[in-house]
């Protein structure tokens, strides 16, 4: 009977993992297709980011100050145009410039690390260009990142042990939002997050479920801080582990299966200096190269008062910056009736998502039941509970913090935008499984998930 029971385990786990694999593969497909299909540049600084991919190419660096280089203006109005509509004049006329560009003369593609250009580099030497300026294979390159982030979700989701419905359910959810997905068709280092995300929430739990590996949550970071800061946001929450029990950690019984977590003063200190270093030295290349001032290159942008900062950044601190949002001028649909339709469901499910994960993990925190009842007796909370903590306050606060940081740095006073979350997606949901299990509960959310995922990229069919 064992030997049976196994064999029926075995088989449950084989059909989840090919499921997965399924889910993975389409989504890859998907952006693909949709990478390479010719849809005008997006409104969220493609055209910046793809000047950065440009000036890479020809061997150099952007820096504060730098003009938009010619094929950007090339692939604008004689390539696949761009969503904010046409330059005043048409495809090859000598008097277009770069001050004929609607987001200002100057490019802001300088605060981006290279990191990701350099390599988006390497994948076009690799493959060759594709489309007259290149730009389908810089896309190509997102649609791989983001494929690379989904199937990394499901790799850690099985290292932690969730299997059937929780690995369905690990691949479905964390990229189930059109503003996810219109990072793997577009030019932008934000095609990075959810990749990131996963290798440190991955690295990091595994981490707290073993008691050992600290030293993969640290190669985890730092791949994250080298790509973007934004990439880097949930490793906030180890560091709110690591703080918590180093601080109240004796002081309090923790339950919690494995080997205790021996947090150290040093692992504190190293995962900070992961995080701060790149933003420390990436600042000071930016102030030695650049030939112009913020002001200059921020133009409207820039801040008016410290008033209206404080007022910024109150409005930051009561929005949720989930990383489930949708983003409508992003993924457009297809002209046949299934494309419109799954396009029209997928548009519902990031604000599902939300409500279901935050809400979920408020009752986890709270020890609340999904009957609305606390228990009398509600078990210690244990190291996941800790982290879970730890990744919501870092939602709710880095909004806050960097309004404020613009500000202070660059004079700039910008709302900020929701898509700087997307790399805690994959930690909110891998947590979200350790800690409400409920098979119901799984089910729900590979019903959203598959919705939103693959609705969002289904439009081309």
């Amino acid at each position: 009977m064992r030997r049976a029971g196994r064999a029926v385990s075995r088989h449950g786990d084989l059909v989840s993992a090919i499921v997965a694999a399924l889910v993975v593969i389409f989504y890859g497909i998907s952006l693909g297709i949709l990478a390479i299909d010719g849809h005008p540049m997006s409104w969220l600084d493609e055209h910046v980011h793809f000047d950065t991919a440009v000036k890479m190419h020809e061997g150099t660096l952007s820096n504060q100050g730098a003009l938009y280089e010619q094929e950007v203006i090339d692939e604008w109005t004689c390539g696949v145009g761009h969503q904010a509509g046409a330059l005043p004049y048409g495809c090859g006329d000598a008097r277009l410039d770069s001050s004929d560009i609607p987001s200002g003369t100057y490019t802001t593609g300088y605060i981006h690390y290279p990191t990701y250009f350099v390599v988006a580099e390497a994948f076009r030497a690799i493959i060759g260009t594709h489309g007259p300026y290149g730009i389908d294979t810089y896309r190509l390159f997102s649609a791989l990142l983001m494929t690379l982030g989904v199937a990394a979700c499901g790799a850690f989701a099985w290292l932690l042990g969730h299997r059937r419905l929780g690995l369905i359910a690990a691949v479905a959810v964390p990229s189930a939002a059109t503003s996810m997905s219109v990072m793997g068709v577009m030019v932008t280092p934000n095609s990075t997050a959810l990749l990131a995300g996963a290798l440190v929430a991955g690295t990091g739990l595994l981490w707290i479920k073993r008691g050992k590996g600290f030293v993969w949550l640290a190669l985890a970071a730092a791949f994250a801080s080298v790509n973007a800061v934004i990439d880097s946001l949930p490793v906030a929450a180890f560091l709110f582990l690591i703080a918590w029990e180093l601080i109240l950690g004796r002081r309090r019984r923790v339950e919690s299966p494995g080997p205790r977590l021996q947090a150290k003063w040093w692992q504190l200190v190293v995962l900070i200096a992961i995080v701060v270093l790149p933003v420390f030295l990436w600042g000071r290349y930016i102030a030695a190269t650049a030939t112009r001032t913020a002001a200059e290159v921020y133009g409207p942008y820039q801040m008016s008062s410290w008033r209206n900062v404080a007022l910024g950044a109150v409005q930051e601190a009561a929005a949720l910056h989930t990383p489930w949002t949708d983003w409508a001028a992003g993924m457009v649909a297809g002209q046949g009736f299934f494309s419109i339709l799954v396009r029209y469901a997928a548009a519902g499910m990031p604000a599902t998502v939300t409500i279901i994960v935050f809400g979920a993990l408020a009752c986890a925190l709270l020890r609340i039941d999904f009957s609305g009842r606390a228990p009398r007796t509600a078990a210690p909370w244990t190291t996941q509970h800790i982290t879970a903590l730890g990744a919501v306050i870092a939602v709710v606060a880095y909004p806050v913090a960097l309004r404020i940081s613009n500000a202070l740095n660059y004079g700039v006073d910008y709302p900020v935008v929701a898509r700087y979350s997307i790399a805690f997606a994959p930690l909110l949901v891998l947590l979200l499984l350790g800690l409400a299990p409920s098979r119901g509960f799984r089910i729900l959310l590979i019903v959203v998930g598959l919705i939103g995922t693959l609705g969002a990229v289904a439009v081309w069919i």
